[in-house]
């Protein structure tokens, strides 16, 4: 009886917890089909494979005509194709080798959150992680390959096939999706995949975690970074704005940071530093951080237009040079009707280039009213910082105005530089 109550129990338990889909034994072409699996091959004759060993030396076997092997992963590049068996024997393909993938959809069905990550190194692909939930795609799906659409520039639909055995899966894992901080230089790649290529990224870059991590990688809003490199940012407190910034948001809308105002540092590297305002994450230049209370921000009492003994001002637009020589007073002229005027009233300083009209409200400080019209363009603006120098290739200035505009003026000497590629290179 007793004997009877424990098999009911063991058959009771058998159905009321399944086994999950990883668990489950999967079948394909009469063979059980594992985790990791891409395919499987057979050799037409008795061959011998080799494996390299961590201390150099190479091990051999020999395998025999139509047995059986499991393939592991699969490389191609130099237009070669290799086939990894277990315990790390690798086979180039020939006509001795008979191998069959095995369907896509098969092998994701051995996981419970599959990513798909392209490993073809003779294209631009290697290391592309294929996201079924991805906006980028009007259609994709998984049967024996890949497939997946999407809409060119002229809305015409490009369909694209990529073949199964040119595709790894991982498992994705589920991460937290705060700030992570590299601890030491590295490459953040374009996939989770070494080799995938990338950008490289200092020591204490902070990077915003997507929320998956998949091959030992974590997905962050810049690429993909070896989960052992990375850790949470910690708060390393208070710090004051020495100029006004526009902070570049970490998610949503950049915001306008004034001098004087208290954020919360959280890392940075040898440029940048990623700051926390109001609980939001934001990165400014490093050097916009003091750790104590600054000074109080110039003020403009001296004139912007040119100071009498400028003759020429040189800017380059895109690489070209421009001349622009003095005719009048405070009024210069570049061929092709190109000009600069220069008027000052005392409550306004007018500085007009190319038909750009810039009007600043005085007196000029930080946050006064700066207005720019002309071609079609009506913005008003504000004085966003004051800097005590700034060195430019034209040389070292003084007290330099910066617009929310994104211009740059100097006392005596007028415009420096903007957002459109203008930048003044010398003057006599």
């Amino acid at each position: 009886m007793k004997k009877y109550i424990i098999t009911l129990l063991i058959v009771l338990a058998f159905f009321t917890n399944p086994s999950s889909s990883k668990a489950a034994e999967v079948r394909w072409d009469g063979a059980q089909v594992v985790t990791g699996q891409t395919g499987k091959m057979t050799f037409t004759k008795d061959v011998k494979v080799y494996k390299k060993n961590a201390n150099g030396t190479y091990s051999s076997m020999t395998v025999k005509r139509n047995n059986y092997f499991r393939v592991y992963d699969i490389e191609k590049y130099d237009n070669k194709t290799f086939y990894w068996m277990s315990s790390g024997y690798r086979v180039q393909a020939t006509d001795l080798v008979v191998f069959k993938k095995v369907p896509l959809n098969i092998r994701a069905s051995l996981y419970d959150n599959p990513a798909y990550i392209n490993i073809n190194r003779q294209g631009y692909s290697y290391g592309q992680h294929y996201r079924l939930d991805s906006a980028l795609y009007n259609k994709i799906s998984i049967g024996e390959n890949l497939y997946y659409s999407y809409y060119d520039a002229d809305g015409g639909s490009i369909e694209v096939n990529i073949d199964g055995s040119d595709i790894r899966i991982f498992e994705t894992t589920k991460r937290d999706k705060g700030l992570y901080m590299l601890t030491a230089d590295a490459q953040v790649s374009g996939g989770p995949m070494n080799g995938a290529g990338g950008i490289g990224r200092t020591k204490g870059t902070a990077l915003h975690s997507l929320g998956l991590e998949i091959n030992g990688y974590l997905w962050t809003n810049e690429g993909y970074i070896p989960v052992t490199l990375i850790q949470p940012v910690k708060k390393q407190g208070k710090r004051y704005i020495r100029y006004g910034v526009n902070a570049a948001a970490i998610k949503g809308n950049p915001k306008e940071l004034k001098r004087f105002d208290e954020v919360i540092l959280l890392t940075d590297n040898d440029t940048a530093a990623w700051i926390e305002v109001d609980g939001e994450e934001y990165s400014v230049p490093k050097k916009v951080l003091a750790t104590i209370r600054p000074n109080e921000s110039p003020i403009i009492t001296t004139s912007f237009l040119p100071n009498d003994t400028i003759q020429q001002l040189v800017y380059q637009n895109y690489g070209t040079p421009i001349v622009y020589k003095k005719t009048t007073n405070n009024h210069f002229v570049a061929p092709a009707l190109k000009y600069i005027d220069y008027s000052e009233t005392e409550k306004n300083f007018t500085y007009n280039m190319d038909g750009f009209k810039y009007i600043f409200e005085k007196p000029v400080t930080e946050g006064s009213k700066v207005t720019r019209t002309g071609h079609g363009w009506n913005d008003e603006g504000f004085v966003r910082a004051i800097h005590y120098t700034i060195t430019t290739p034209a040389g070292t200035f003084n007290n330099v105005v910066e617009t929310s505009l994104n211009e740059f003026y100097a006392p005596g000497y007028g415009f420096i530089s903007d957002d459109f590629g203008n930048k003044l290179t010398s003057y006599e």
